[in-house]
């Protein structure tokens, strides 16, 4: 796979709940609040061991694209608005293209930082 020209960082923040309306519900609230640029929802089986019982599932991903500075906001909204007892919160610094990277700083931007890119163009 070649190289992407002037990559930034972004993260990608996962989580997993057991439901469609679930999933799409705290997608919604997530870029609602501009936490994340998109979220990625898809259907998977998990399989893990729970209070000493090995278990699975069939749940849904979200895969959440955000900036480095608002993974952890992110990350605790999710923990505050998750159906879960003990839900997934994982954090992945990742590359994307300059544009891409730029697109995913902009939606989770503050209202004040939109502002001030509208007033510059």
């Amino acid at each position: 796979m070649p190289a992407m020209k002037q990559t930034r960082k972004i993260a990608i923040v996962q989580t997993a709940v057991g439901s469609l309306p679930g999933a799409k519900e705290l997608a919604g609230l997530i870029i609602g609040k501009r936490l994340g640029a998109c979220v990625q929802i898809a259907r998977i089986k998990s399989a893990y061991r729970w209070q000493g019982k090995v278990e699975s599932a069939g749940e849904f991903l979200l895969s959440i694209k955000t900036t480095l500075s608002s993974a952890a906001k992110a990350a605790g909204f999710i923990k505050k608005h998750h159906p879960y007892r003990l839900p997934e919160i994982i954090i992945m610094p990742a590359a994307a293209s300059r544009e891409y990277a730029g697109w995913v700083r902009k939606e989770t931007g503050s209202a004040a930082s939109r502002r001030m890119q509208v007033k510059r163009l």
